[in-house]
């Protein structure tokens, strides 16, 4: 269980902290809260339910789940991880309703989050929120490419970026 949640919690944190750069400009650094924490911090997954079915692969987390590492925090009502053939890796996330990520003062949601480790990719689907640092950024759909950093929103984007105080 150990190793399913660590790289659950990476996969979804990193994911997200991509997502952030469209709030800041096209090209600009991601950053999402304390995204550089040590990855050796204690994590905590609970759920009202967890089941496994080895024979799949498939790793199912419903009900109030609440991921915690650090000061990232994951909350959905629904995340299944799905492993490869011999268990060594995970192939895909998804969490489902009221997803919600928060690091530090950083804050995102939306109702689904769908993270492809073979696409490096992840997709943030229906009434897609982020804000940073005071800025928001609405959709519908965010799509985030982990390789490049590369993202797009689509649906009826609204951006609001505040200004820097001096």
């Amino acid at each position: 269980m150990g190793k399913i949640s660590l790289v659950l919690i990476l996969m979804v944190f990193g994911a997200l902290s991509a997502t952030t750069s469209m709030l800041l400009a096209q090209e600009a650094t991601p950053g999402f809260g304390s995204i550089t924490e040590d990855s050796k911090e204690p994590i905590e997954i609970s759920a009202d339910q967890l089941k496994f079915d080895d024979e799949t692969g498939l790793a199912t987390f419903q009900g109030d789940v609440l991921i915690i590492q650090g000061d990232l925090q994951l909350t959905a009502e629904f995340v299944e991880v799905v492993y490869s053939d011999d268990r060594s890796k995970i192939n895909s996330m998804i969490a489902k309703t009221n997803v919600r990520l928060t690091s530090g003062p950083d804050k995102a949601k939306s109702d689904a989050a769908d993270y492809d480790l073979s696409r490096g990719s992840i997709i943030l689907t229906g009434n897609v929120s982020i804000l940073q640092e005071g800025n928001t950024l609405v959709a519908e759909r965010a799509e985030i490419d982990l390789e490049t950093g590369t993202s797009k929103a689509s649906g009826r984007v609204k951006t609001v970026l505040v200004p820097a105080s001096e």
